[in-house]
Parts: C-alpha cells; sequence; structure tokens
C-alpha cells in the first residue's frame, strides 16, 4: 500500500467468519452516502470483502456471491493429506474476478495475517494479493496454513482482528467496522461449538486496540443465532450492515 497520506476516511474491516456479510452492507450505505475510503485494510472475511471491493467489485455483487453460498461452498471444503481443509472455492473465485496484483487495486488495500514462525501480526500489502487474502483468511485448525516466501501465516483475527494499525499516517480519519459484537454468547455442546466461542474469544481479545486506534467504530449487536461459519442468513447479515452503515452515514452528514 502506498505510504503517501491521503485525504478522507480509511476502512479497517474485521474478521468474524460469516458475519463479515455485515461489511458487505455497510460499504453499500458509504456508497450510497457518496462515501469513498481512501485505504482500505482487512483482517480475515474483511481482507476477503475488502479486496473485492478495492478491486471494484460492488456491494451487490458481493451480496450475490455470499447469498448463493453456504459456508462449505464458500471456502470448498476438501479434507487435505494434513487433515486441514482446503479453501479451493475462494481461491477459485480470487483468480477468477480479482488481479493478482495488490498495485492494480482502483483503492489501496491491505490485509493482516499472523506470522506463524514470530507469532505476531504482519501487514500483506505487496507480492501476491490471492495468496495474502487467502492466509489472512486461514482460520487456525480448519484450514492449513498458507506460504509466502517460505513463511507459513495463518488468520490474522489471531493476533490483530481490527487492523486500523494499518492504515496509521495513510488517512486522516479511521473507521473499523467490528462484527463480532456479541452479547449472549453461543452454546458449547459440541466439539465445534467450542471450537468456534474460543476462536471468539481470541477475536474479540485482539480488537481491542484496533477499535482505540479508530476514530470511529460500526458495531451492530450480533445474536447467538449467528454462526461463525453460516452464510445462510447473508440476507440478514447485509441488512444488519446497511442499517448500521447508514445510521453512521446519516449521523456523519447531518454533523456537516
Amino acid at each position: 500500500m502506498n505510504s503517501e497520506k491521503k485525504t478522507g476516511w480509511g476502512l479497517a474491516l474485521s474478521g468474524g467468519g460469516a458475519r463479515g456479510v455485515i461489511h458487505v452492507g455497510v460499504l453499500k450505505a458509504l456508497d450510497e452516502a457518496g462515501i469513498k475510503p481512501v485505504c482500505i485494510s482487512g483482517t480475515s472475511i474483511g481482507a476477503v470483502v475488502g479486496g473485492f471491493y478495492a478491486a471494484g467489485i460492488t456491494p451487490d455483487e458481493l451480496l450475490v456471491y455470499f447469498r448463493k453460498q453456504s459456508w462449505i461452498r464458500t471456502f470448498g471444503i476438501k479434507p487435505g493429506l494434513s487433515a486441514f481443509l482446503e479453501m479451493k472455492s475462494l481461491k477459485s473465485l480470487l483468480e477468477k474476478r480479482l488481479t493478482d496484483d495488490f498495485a492494480e487495486l482502483e483503492i489501496p488495500f491491505c490485509c493482516v495475517a499472523t506470522n506463524i514462525r514470530t507469532r505476531s501480526s504482519e501487514v500483506l500489502d505487496s507480492g501476491s494479493l490471492h495468496a495474502a487474502i487467502t492466509a489472512s483468511a486461514s482460520i487456525p485448525l480448519l484450514f492449513a496454513p498458507v506460504e509466502i516466501d517460505g513463511v507459513k501465516y495463518l488468520d490474522g483475527g489471531v493476533t490483530d482482528n481490527i487492523p486500523s494499525a494499518a492504515l496509521a499516517g495513510k488517512c486522516d480519519q479511521i473507521l473499523a467496522v467490528d462484527v463480532n459484537h456479541t452479547a449472549v454468547p453461543g452454546s458449547a455442546d459440541n466439539v465445534k461449538n467450542i471450537a468456534i466461542e474460543v476462536f471468539l474469544t481470541v477475536l474479540k481479545n485482539n480488537s481491542k486496540e484496533g477499535r482505540e486506534l479508530a476514530d470511529h467504530v460500526i458495531s451492530p449487536e450480533m445474536g447467538k443465532e449467528f454462526d461463525l461459519l453460516d452464510f445462510s442468513k447473508a440476507d440478514e447479515l447485509f441488512e444488519k450492515g446497511y442499517r448500521a452503515g447508514k445510521e453512521w452515514t446519516d449521523a456523519l452528514l447531518d454533523n456537516k
């Protein structure tokens, strides 16, 4: 991402699995208000949405894609030899719809992934865009790490779930979108649900700094019915994001 500071809003999109469809609704509201981010950062599903939007894919197009997918089809679940799962469908979509070059994006974009060797977050803004997005979205224990230049990476949410810091000095103000504001915990009655609750706890703890660094945060409250891995409620999630985004843009424009 170009390090030159630009006048306008920077947009930091959190991780959160299927709940990331909220980002699409927020982007729709921003578009309608004529607010175009000058730079975007994303973690995990935020990297997926942010990367496509930075390439010129509209929120309406993104919603159509998510609406058609179950979480299984979205990530192309297929056990690998190491017992991890592969994101074949996501990789295929990236190859079909997205440039593999950060420099060719319409809006400067970067994403955050977790460097397994250093156990720390790392901002990816050059090299293969496809590999960077896939690495950022590789949920631990589910998906295999992604190797880039000899280094293995996992989901950025493990270390930095709201990548506001990645935008520091690149824009006037930072708007963060956090899709993990859940008042009521989900169930812990099986291994999958326990793993999800553990991961959501990690995301929450790794969102604090990003929220504090942002000038504004959009964070609609989520019910426990919105599973981290269930894309079947895409329309409801989109509406949550759109309403929250519309409320924010209306307040912003009213104060001008």
